[in-house]
């Protein structure tokens, strides 16, 4: 198959082809008697697998680690990864759930309190008992005045 058919079907450019081929994701390309790239069907199949693995999230640095022969199965490597995987984006969806429940209950706490001292106090949100004077908060002007 030419590279630009091979990337029009696997839907990326000639260009990611060539490069999946120079890290040595892709086996290299046959070359016709006019110089045109052509892939046999090893490399088409070695070059939907890894267009699929990126499709998937992976990075090109993991799906090189599939590759690397250590006696274990394709199939093994790629579910122990994707078990790591799993447990990262777990860990950081909790990170962000708890933010998220952070910046609600500070949200419904500024919404629930009630200021007759100042209407700029926003102590409720930083959950701190109310400090502020009935005076109210002008914003910095980021000039000082000189002393005398």
């Amino acid at each position: 198959m030419l590279i630009g058919e091979l990337a029009d079907t696997l839907g990326v450019t000639r260009k990611t082809l060539r490069h999946y081929e120079s890290i040595g994701l892709v086996p290299p390309a046959e070359r016709t008697h006019k110089g045109y790239r052509t892939y046999p069907l090893q490399a088409v199949r070695r070059a939907q697998l890894v267009v699929g693995l990126r499709a998937m999230g992976l990075s090109i640095d993991q799906i090189q680690t599939l590759f690397v022969e250590d006696g274990r199965a394709l199939r093994q490597k790629l579910l122990g990864l994707l078990d790591q995987q799993i447990q990262e984006y777990a860990l950081q969806i909790g990170i962000w759930q708890g933010r998220h429940n952070d910046l609600e209950a500070r949200y419904h706490a500024l919404v629930g309190a009630r200021s007759v001292r100042n209407e700029d106090c926003v102590c409720s949100a930083l959950m701190r008992s109310c400090d502020c004077s009935p005076v109210r908060l002008t914003p910095l002007s980021g000039t000082r005045k000189k002393a005398s």
